[in-house]
């Protein structure tokens, strides 16, 4: 048996197609002069075909899917994709194949540099659509996906975003890969077709062979090789229950979100395009806690203009029709870089020059985007939100720009809305520690739980020699998450959460006794977040909290959640 990553429920059987990886050598070449123009011109030409499959292939898709894929041609149609090409070509004489290897490269280090996993996961878009144009320039024959015999099971090094929209999606009852992630656009595109699918199997590609008949578990993300009968048995008991559990799910779909003892909140939704607020609706959130607002700054070669910001955020706000939409402004620097902010390198990024401190410290880029925000904000329910705040005097000093923007565009006799909410990520201790300070100046917090568990327990989320250390059980991050609500209330101001954790059904009944307010996710987790909370008492769940705030193990709480949840 192989195991890898579960990332799309369901069980699948059937017999495997192998989908290698194409080996390319790519020769670093110097042309003339004379032979730039016409390297431009492969490259320019090879992109336009890439794009033209993709839109060709918009015609057969609608909803979600169609969502994924036409922010997949936003990305190839930003001309500063392939401005790096460009300038290789140009400036280096490189080329074109070679040009578009170290071109297309430098981009995708920068997503993946990103500590924001949804945007990191944008880095795989990107190496797909290099992968394409190169595929262009060999003259390389693709294998035809659009017409599978019933009961195939996918098994790549990596499905791609592209390879996943041609798929044969009624004859495949399951995709394996060796790469990939929760974020990436092939697991959501799974989950919206309710394939089974496992990422991070290793050396899938070698161990299973075209033919080869297996099982999947894609809760669990187990592989079964040639399964037995027993074994076969077994995962069809599993099937019927995921069937049943997935009906039960879509009782859920027009249902508040509230507690049996009637202790109502609100489901929102994490989201990094403009595109995925359709993808949040039609998932039922009730609003969106987290609009990732790095994806213009990603997408482009210059600082984007106010203009361009604004015209993404009316976007969200006409789509979410009333509906609140929490904007995170830019999060990034030290450790996500962009190549025209020109950031020198930091021996500890996570602690560095990031988020709210360069905007503060380039107060030019927050104003542009406060703005922008504000400007949109007459079109809908927007609301702005500080990251890394860790002091009342970085609070105090944010605001002042926001005052400062507010002044500029009543001179200008621009309409924005008067009383747009303001709020700030609790994500460092410190911010956490003195939440009543806090909440006394702004009027919500959402708490940050992926960057606030590694900043509590000294432990670098993406390091897998401690990850094993990085957990939201340990006693010291719930207290903190406890002092955060206890701040917000304390003045009247609603408590959020967006980090993963809010998603989490095994940690919901802590953070309901914990008093919080409004739970924001991946779009995918709201049905069965709200199945959660509608199965709760709040009384019971208070009791719980007041129960394991006095625990000192990780495990404990762990333990002790878990027979909360199957008593």
């Amino acid at each position: 048996m192989l195991k890898g990553k579960g990332v799309s429920t369901g069980i699948g059987f059937g017999n495997v197609v192998l989908l290698k990886k194409t080996e390319r050598e790519i020769e670093k070449e110097t042309i003339p002069k004379e032979q730039i123009e016409q390297e431009l011109e492969k490259v320019h030409e090879a992109l336009q075909e890439v794009i033209k499959e993709t839109e060709s292939q918009m015609n057969n898709i609608t909803g979600t899917e169609a969502d994924i894929m036409q922010a997949y041609i936003m990305i190839m149609q930003d001309p500063s994709l392939i401005s790096e090409t460009e300038n290789a070509i140009k400036n280096l004489n490189y080329n074109a194949e070679y040009a578009v290897e170290v071109g297309f490269n430098s981009v995708i280090q920068i997503f993946e540099n990103m500590d924001d996993e949804y945007m990191a996961a944008r880095s795989r878009d990107i190496l797909d659509i290099k992968n394409r144009v190169l595929g262009k320039l060999f003259k390389e024959k693709t294998i035809d996906l659009t017409k599978l015999r019933p009961n195939t099971i996918i098994v790549a090094t990596e499905l791609t975003t592209s390879d996943t929209a041609k798929l044969d999606f009624e004859n495949i009852s399951g995709i394996v890969t060796e790469l990939g992630g929760e974020n990436s656009h092939t697991s959501i595109m799974a989950r919206t077709h309710t394939i089974p699918a496992i990422t991070k199997v290793k050396e899938a590609t070698k161990i299973l062979k075209d033919g080869d008949n297996i099982a999947i578990n894609g809760t669990t993300g187990e592989i079964y090789i040639n399964p037995t009968e027993d074994e076969k048995q077994k995962l069809l008991v599993l099937e019927k229950q995921l069937e049943s559990e997935k009906v039960e799910l879509e009782k859920y779909r027009n249902k508040e979100s509230v507690t049996k003892d009637g202790i109502k909140v609100k489901l929102y939704a994490n989201i990094g395009l403009p595109s995925d607020a359709e993808v949040a609706l039609n998932n039922t959130a009730e609003g969106i806690g987290l609009l990732r607002s790095e994806f213009l700054y990603m997408d482009s070669d210059t600082m984007p203009s106010e203009e361009s910001q604004f015209t993404a955020y009316k976007k969200v706000a006409e789509i979410m029709d009333g509906r609140e939409t929490i904007i995170r402004t830019l999060d990034i620097g030290g450790d996500k870089d962009l190549k025209y902010l020109e950031l020198e390198k930091e021996a500890n990024p996570f602690l560095g020059y990031r988020a709210i401190r360069l905007c503060l410290d380039r107060p030019s880029i927050l104003k542009t985007q406060l703005r922008a925000i504000l400007r949109a904000s007459a079109f809908g329910k927007l609301a702005i939100m500080f990251p890394m705040i860790s002091s009342v005097e970085e609070l105090r000093e944010a605001k002042e720009v926001l005052e400062e923007c507010k002044k500029e565009l009543d001179n200008e006799n621009i309409t924005y809305d008067q009383n747009i909410q303001v709020g700030i990520m609790i994500e460092i201790p410190s911010a956490a520690l003195i939440a009543d300070k806090l909440a006394k100046e702004c009027d919500f917090f959402s708490i940050g739980t992926n960057d606030l568990i590694q900043y509590t327990v000294a432990v670098e989320r993406g390091n897998e020699k401690i990850s094993k250390l990085y957990t939201k059980f340990h006693p010291a991050v719930i207290q903190l998450i406890k002092k955060a609500i206890d701040g917000a209330h304390l003045a009247n101001i609603i408590c959020g959460m967006c980090g993963e954790a809010a998603g989490d059904p095994s940690f919901i009944p802590l953070l309901v006794g914990l008093g919080l307010d409004e739970f924001s996710m991946n779009s995918n987790s709201i049905l069965k977040a709200r199945k959660t909370i509608n199965n709760l008492n709040a009384k019971e769940c208070a009791k719980l909290s007041e129960e394991i705030i006095q625990m000192a193990s990780a495990k404990d709480v762990e333990k002790r959640l878990k027979e909360f949840i199957n008593q």
